[in-house]
């Protein structure tokens, strides 16, 4: 398709040019270009039944900008890869040289640019074996939820087409955490440059147990993915033995005086020979005096650059001494510490295989479904509950592995009976409000229902019409995406008389 008639397409409307300018000045070939030009007609074309399935997204404007931004500012030069029948990698990502490399088709260009990008999401007042493991699951998690609204989405149909590599664990858990903490939550913290708020004490607030079980999930996983238990093990160590040192306050004190002294005196010299051209000099020589060939220092201007950042270094350490003699700094240290050496206890380290991470993962959800019921209580309007309904269905069809198959969550034998009590739940309350047509008085066989009606993949689930049928043994129930035919169930034929619908009559189930 030409690249004219693509961009004709896309009616982009206040991007459209822009994205226009952004190639052009970029020296991609005419495949990239088009392939680019491809790549945001079919976001653009699934866009909206992405936001309408996944609830209070972002807006398409600012979607679309954001990987504009990406090419704009982050990325010179595209190439393509020969595809291999036997590279697990298909695509790749060099910051420093603001290129990519990826197989030629629009998903895996998507995630070459995703990679690419900026993703900040920085993490306070937590250990950094902590923070690692779970910046790891914001990164992927992040990537993967914007590379569904091109892979999942048509314009017609909604599908989980996760490809085989994708990490759909990580998708999980992240979009866990984007349903209880909210897009625009998400969207400002992978944006946020200024990393002074702590988005994981907001975090806490809302769910200890979820939070606490989280950090668990993504430690786990990483050591099982290191292959290398030590790893973590060596790291338990460490922490413990700065728990210790911590608590020797007289010890500890004179460690920070001693290293404030001797950075302090480091800072002093650094001046020195940064305000005095024959002693920088004189530290050019000594420092290439000393170095292996390959590691010399190429210039005067080089070296300069080089005790900036010592000189940058130092002060950091006098500032971490600083902070370790404020009495509230030091106890929340302390609190850090001990949190991080609790959880990754309990990780049970040395009997982590695939078989605990599973299990994690269950519980995780468990208690993330458990969730809702503060949710439903607090859903009171028919917007709330209908946003309610939306998450809950989108959140069943979330894939997860078993077995080596991927299969979707609402089909796991573990979770079955909490998803169905929570279902129950919603759906109750959105009869009680009158969101939901009530079909039958009786709460059990009228969620029955209405379950069957609504655990479908029809985008709009307020286009739902049905057509209630008696047979012999059992009420037929024909469900219509508008006026298409979309399938048909059956249920036991019970409490007849108390049916509030009229059979053999198109309606809408939500009012």
């Amino acid at each position: 398709m030409a690249k004219k008639e693509i961009l004709s397409k896309l009616n982009l409307k206040d991007y459209n040019k822009e994205l226009e300018e952004i190639i052009e000045k970029k020296d991609f070939s005419s495949q990239v270009k088009n392939l680019l030009l491809s790549m945001f007609y079919k976001l653009e074309i699934g866009y909206k039944d992405y936001s309408i399935v996944k609830d209070g997204t972002l807006s398409k404007e600012a979607f679309m900008e954001s990987i504009m931004y990406i090419i704009k500012e982050k990325c010179d030069k595209i190439d393509f890869l020969q595809p291999k029948e036997k590279e697990e990698k298909k695509y790749y990502a060099f910051p420093e040289e603001k290129k990519i490399a990826c197989y030629p088709n629009e998903a895996e260009l998507l995630n070459a640019i995703l990679e690419i990008g900026d993703k900040n999401f920085h993490i306070l007042n937590i250990e950094e074996t902590l923070a690692n493991a779970i910046k790891a699951m914001l990164k992927i998690g992040y990537e993967l939820d914007i590379k569904e609204a091109l892979t999942n989405f048509d314009g017609w149909s909604w599908n989980n087409n996760f490809d085989s590599t994708d990490d759909i664990e990580y998708n999980l858990i992240y979009q866990n955490l984007r349903i209880i903490m909210g897009n625009e939550f998400m969207s400002e913290w992978k944006r946020d440059r200024r990393q002074e708020k702590d988005y994981f004490a907001e975090i806490k607030k809302k769910s200890e147990e979820f939070y606490n079980a989280m950090i668990k999930h993504c430690i786990i996983k990483q050591a099982l993915e290191q292959k290398n238990k030590e790893i973590l093990i060596n790291d338990l160590r460490k922490l413990k033995a700065e728990l210790e040192k911590m608590e020797e306050k007289n010890v500890l004190l004179r460690e920070i005086y001693d290293t404030k002294r001797k950075e302090t005196d480091r800072i002093k010299l650094m001046d020195r020979i940064l305000n005095n051209k024959a002693m920088l000099e004189e530290e050019f020589k000594k420092r290439n005096n000393d170095l292996k060939e390959e590691e010399k220092i190429f210039s005067i201007s080089d070296l300069t650059e080089i005790l900036q950042q010592e000189r940058a270094n130092a002060v950091e350490q006098i500032e971490k001494c600083n902070s370790m003699l404020d009495p509230k700094k030091y106890l929340k240290k302390m609190k850090n510490l001990q949190d991080a050496i609790k959880i990754i206890e309990e990780c049970d380290i040395e009997n982590i295989d695939e078989n605990i991470i599973k299990k994690d993962l269950i519980d995780l959800q468990k208690i993330y479904i458990d969730n809702f019921k503060k949710y439903i209580l607090s859903a009171t309007t028919k917007k709330e509950i209908m946003d309610l309904v939306c998450k809950f269905r989108y959140y069943i069809y979330l894939p997860i592995r078993e077995n080596g198959e991927t299969i979707e969550l609402a089909y796991v034998p573990e979770l079955k009976t909490d998803i169905e009590k929570i279902q129950k739940r919603i759906i109750t309350q959105a009869c009680k409000n009158k969101a939901l047509v009530i079909v039958n008085q009786d709460i059990n066989y009228n969620s029955e229902i209405i379950k069957k009606i609504i655990n479908t993949k029809i985008i709009d689930l307020q286009r739902i019409n049905v057509i209630f049928k008696k047979e012999k043994e059992s009420i037929t129930i024909d469900v219509f995406d508008d006026e298409v035919l979309d399938r048909t169930e059956k249920v036991e034929k019970k409490n007849e008389s108390d049916f509030r619908i009229k059979f053999e009559k198109k309606i809408k189930i939500f009012t």
